[in-house]
């Protein structure tokens, strides 16, 4: 699995992939930085308020819409030439090609976490943020979030191989992540379902005045019943389908 892993890893463009990073954090962690200081009169300025405007947006939006893009860049070269038949004829099983890949792509959006972590700590530092930082909340938030961006990393993973037009492949993630403006404010136990809600859900403070109504138990069951769901139907797809 791991020669699978750094097989799938030497293919990636890995310039993009730290280009779309590095703008995730600094377009969150200077949005947060503005807010803390224009909207001072309404949220008193703190770690945990500078921590709210940055990650609103991050989890929101940013973070569900690169699972889709690393997804897709992770199948581009698959899907030139014939790529497929190629890896699929290899003397591996399909399963761990398709599990090698759903993992490559979890250790990129975990350093997605942690660079935007990163940036929010930079942030903080630079505009002498009061208090201390909650370090509970970034816990479970930072880990939290990562694990909840599974189901839709299965799913995501899937629509990638399945579609092969890398334009249509972004457009479909946008078309999933634009909703959550409204679809977030929904109870979780009901916008849960759409799997590209759930980061938000895990990863806005429940102290936070425009949070959604969060209910943990249901929430985590929704992620592992859906994550399993997804991850067995991509692996069963790459494994049953006729690539030749």
């Amino acid at each position: 699995m791991r020669m699978l892993i750094r097989t799938e890893g030497m293919k990636l463009q890995w310039r993009v992939i730290g280009l779309l990073i590095v703008l995730d954090t600094l377009i969150n962690s200077a949005m947060g930085a503005m807010q803390l200081q224009s909207l001072k009169d309404f949220f008193s300025p703190s770690w945990s308020t500078l921590y709210i405007h940055s990650v609103n947006l991050h989890s929101m939006f940013f973070y569900p819409l690169y699972s889709g893009i690393v997804a897709s860049l992770l199948c581009v070269y698959e899907h030139r030439d014939g790529g497929w038949k190629i890896t699929m004829s290899l003397p591996v099983p399909r399963g761990k090609i398709f599990m090698a890949k759903f993992m490559l792509l979890l250790g990129i959006l975990g350093m997605v976490q942690i660079v935007f972590m990163l940036g929010y700590f930079a942030a903080g530092y630079f505009v002498k943020a009061p208090g201390e930082p909650p370090w509970d909340t970034l816990l479970y938030s930072g880990i939290g979030g990562w694990i909840s961006v599974f189901p839709l990393a299965a799913l995501q993973l899937m629509v990638a191989i399945r579609v092969r037009n890398f334009g249509a492949a972004l457009a479909m993630s946008l078309g999933y992540v634009v909703p959550n403006i409204v679809l977030t404010g929904f109870h979780s136990a009901i916008g849960a379902w759409l799997p590209f809600t759930i980061p938000y859900y895990v990863m806005m403070p429940q102290d936070a005045i425009y949070a959604p109504r969060v209910e943990p138990y249901s929430l985590w069951t929704i992620v592992l019943f859906t994550g399993i769901v997804y991850l067995l139907s991509g692996k069963r797809f790459v494994e049953k389908r006729d690539w030749l």
